[in-house]
């Protein structure tokens, strides 16, 4: 038998406050096994510096005690009241991110202290995770359901073992106690937590049990190319709990396979046979490269011997003068075959050119750029995002990027290097192109074809070779869409002008219901003067403030007053020569101002048959005895009725605006405009077929950028989202050719849900790359050189 969303939200409530009960017990426990597990470890520990660590790590816990268990509680729920924010209302505070959220521009951000907090934080929820994972399960699978959804969230479970793991690290920071006792707490103590909150969650999940929640289901697992979609949530993309798990694809050592594809010049077994050196790259190893650490040690080129000297005097030369030819061939339309004839004897293999600059590395830098180059290309050329083609040309670059990246620091910190810069456009240009046969992916590859083999040349080690290149691509790729940006730019602007009036017009509809002559009780009536009326008026608002001189002001304005004048009985059935008088002059102000925003006559037929129907009932009627009272209770109940009908319409856009931006409606088989209210003869036979709404919290907010497959007049099209209006009204996507694909909010969502909008990319291929390096170095500063956890 299910249980009724009050019975649901009571059950989760009281689950919370159980753990919030639990909470100083937990804790006070946690507090004194690890005295007694610190004093058993210092018992056998015969290294006198080891063991008076120990006991001052002892004497500051027990010194230190009460203010851990005194000030747990509040950490934790505050910590919670933050996960349980809306995503726009989190704090905008670094000590606050989930562990699982570190990326690569983050590293460089980050401070040293910040860095080795970072290590110890996924360490500890590493290990916490591990020791609580069975009842973590059974009180996820229950507490899913208590917050209404119909298949596990684990990541919505506000009492997951991150929460605590971050609650526990914000406590522990914030004592007077140096960093090496802080160190021992968590070494010793990981793993006594775990075990606490396994029977913590063991103890929820019983008492949910009682309250006859039943566990919510689990969901099929996705496959890698799912994992590649999924967008990314609260903790980041393709995260486990602990912030550990690898990425799509990768396997258990933190290196990315290659989906099946093996790019020329790789053994299969070339990911495996670096592991030997996975410890050079660690979290502080890798941020100390960021921020410039190693620099000193990059002076000493590791370019093949005789080629440095070769480069100083011709590369300068060599370069724009191949260029300029370039150009010329291409005119002619022979530059990829020259290009490829012109090409140098190939290159040694990948993996002897690999070992051999490992072997010449002067410093720990330039061996760590080595291997930061080598896992960044190779995620590249294996992400399923990117066709094969395309992975081939990044697979085939690399001996490229590797000289580069032994030569040239700032291809790490700098974000605008033309190197990154050209591997950014490639692949974001890429993503346009669900296959080899779409349209425009021929061009495409021409332009990529013909950089190519500069790419790969043996001199493509310096960053004025890449900014070349990235010139030359990006001035073939705009002529190939040099008329996109007219039609694109048409677009917003008409989607600004739709936004600006809608939001004005939702302003002037507040205070039309708020006059003192508004009329209440007719829907149509209301409906119309709230809806249509309501963006004539504010067209002409925006039209008065940036007109000329000679705008008319307030003509519409003025033809609301006679309107709300005509529709009050009390007035108009004593005043019938009056109303006789104003009825020819005020109907065709409204047919004025209804084509002023182009907003088809027909569609407004029902509200002129009621005004008339009003008009005629004042026409025959005895004068009515003059009412001062205020309305009733009800007139205020009807008109507040009305108020939440008119404020849950969606914008409105105009016919031409709508054509400019490729705005899709509601109901893609009409192009009628919104308004549905003036229409209530149309709203029934919709009402048999409700919108699936998503469930509590699933909402997908995209990023700008973001690439999704979009179902379009039966065809699927890969599209990227290209503007978002100032106020998150309106959403743009621009697929191949330029054409644009616009919708509101509320239906971007609703296709989102039944995918008939499917995400494909929210973050860059460059960037998922370079913050899977992170994270790999990340796992190996958890998991430590010798491959065993430090904790």
């Amino acid at each position: 038998m299910s249980k009724s969303p009050q019975a649901l939200t009571a059950a989760y409530q009281a689950c919370l406050n159980e753990a919030f009960r639990q909470c100083p017990l937990l804790i006070s426990r946690w507090c004194s096994k690890l005295v007694d597990a610190l004093y058993e470890r210092s018992m056998f520990v015969s290294e006198s510096s080891e063991k008076r660590q120990l006991q001052d790590a002892i004497s500051a816990l027990k010194k230190n005690q009460s203010v851990i268990e005194q000030g747990f509680a509040t950490v934790l729920t505050n910590a919670i009241a933050d996960d349980t924010k809306p995503a726009v209302a989190k704090k905008a505070d670094k000590t606050s991110r989930s562990f699982s959220s570190l990326s690569f521009d983050d590293l460089e951000l980050m401070g040293d202290n910040q860095v080795q907090e970072t290590v110890d934080s996924a360490r500890l929820l590493q290990i916490v995770s591990l020791a609580c994972e069975a009842g973590l399960a059974g009180l996820s699978a229950r507490l899913s359901t208590a917050q209404g959804f119909s298949s596990v969230k684990a990541d919505k479970n506000p009492l997951r073992p991150e929460i605590f793991c971050q609650a526990l690290m914000k406590q522990l920071q914030d004592l007077p106690a140096d960093n090496l006792a802080r160190s021992r707490w968590l070494m010793h103590g990981a793993q006594l937590m775990g075990r606490e909150l396994q029977s913590l969650y063991v103890l929820l999940s019983d008492q949910l049990t009682e309250q006859g929640i039943a566990p919510a289901a689990y969901g099929v697992i996705p496959s890698h190319a799912d994992k590649t979609a999924r967008p990314a949530g609260p903790s980041g993309p393709w995260h486990d709990q602990a912030g550990l798990m690898d990425a799509p694809g990768a396997p258990a050592s933190g290196y990315y396979g290659h989906s099946g594809f093996v790019p020329v010049g790789r053994a299969p077994g070339a990911a495996q046979a670096r592991s030997g050196n996975d410890a050079l790259l660690t979290l502080d190893h890798l941020h100390r490269l960021l921020v410039g650490d190693y620099d000193e040690s990059f002076k000493e080129s590791l370019l093949p011997s005789g080629f440095e000297q070769m480069a100083q005097q011709e590369f300068s030369h060599t370069v724009p003068a191949a260029m300029d030819v370039l150009a010329e061939l291409k005119e002619k339309g022979i530059a990829s075959s020259r290009a490829k004839r012109a090409r140098v004897a190939p290159p040694l293999p990948l993996a002897q050119m690999r070992a051999q600059l490992k072997t010449e590395a002067k410093s720990l830098g330039q061996s760590l750029a080595i291997e930061v180059v080598g896992l960044m290309i190779e995620q590249m050329a294996s992400d399923p995002r990117l066709l094969a083609p395309v992975r081939q040309i990044i697979a085939d670059a690399e001996p490229a990027f590797l000289r580069l990246g032994v030569n040239d620091p700032r291809f790490f910190s700098d974000k605008n290097h033309p190197a990154r810069r050209l591997l950014e456009v490639i692949t974001a240009k890429s993503l346009a192109y669900s296959s080899e046969n779409a349209a425009g992916f021929a061009g495409f590859m021409q332009d990529l074809q013909d950089i190519a083999p500069l790419l790969t040349e043996e001199h493509a080690s310096d960053a004025q070779h890449f900014a070349t290149l990235l010139k030359t691509f990006e001035t073939s790729q705009a002529l190939r869409s040099s008329g996109n940006n007219e039609s694109q730019s048409l677009a917003v602007q008409a989607l600004l002008q739709a936004e600006q009036r809608n939001l004005l017009a939702e302003k002037i509809a507040a205070e039309i219901r708020a006059r003192p002559d508004f009329v209440s009780g007719n829907r149509v009536v209301t409906a119309f003067l709230t809806g249509p009326w309501a963006q004539v008026m504010a067209r002409e608002r925006l039209s008065g403030e940036h007109g000329g001189p000679e705008t008319k002001k307030a003509e519409f304005s003025l033809t609301l007053g006679e309107m709300l004048w005509s529709l009050d009985p009390a007035q108009t059935s004593r005043h019938r020569k009056r109303l006789v008088k104003i009825i020819p002059g005020m109907l065709e102000g409204i047919r004025a101002g209804l084509l002023s925003i182009d907003y088809p006559l027909a569609d407004s037929k029902q509200f002129f048959d009621e005004l008339m129907q009003v008009h005629q009932a004042a026409l025959k009627a005895e004068p009515a005895p003059v009412d001062s009272r205020s309305r009733s209770r009800q007139d205020l109940d009807e008109a507040f009725d009305a108020n939440d009908e008119t404020t849950r319409k969606k914008p409105w856009l105009a016919p031409k605006e709508a054509q400019n931006s490729g705005f899709m409606d509601d109901l893609p088989a009409t192009t009628k405009p919104g308004f549905e209210a003036t229409r209530p003869e149309e709203r029934e036979p919709a009402a048999t077929a409700a919108p699936v709404r998503p469930e509590p919290g699933e909402g997908v907010e995209l990023r700008l950028g973001a690439w999704v497959e979009l179902l379009h007049d039966t065809q699927w099209l890969r599209a990227q989202l290209t503007w978002i209006s100032p106020y998150n009204t309106l959403y743009m996507f621009t697929s191949e050719g330029g054409r644009t694909h616009s919708m509101t909010g509320p239906l971007l969502q609703y296709l989102l849900l039944q995918e008939l909008v499917k995400v494909i990319s929210q973050q860059g291929v460059l960037d998922g790359a370079l913050d899977n390096v992170a994270r790999t170095a990340m796992r190996n500063s958890v998991s430590g050189a010798d491959g065993s956890s430090r904790l």
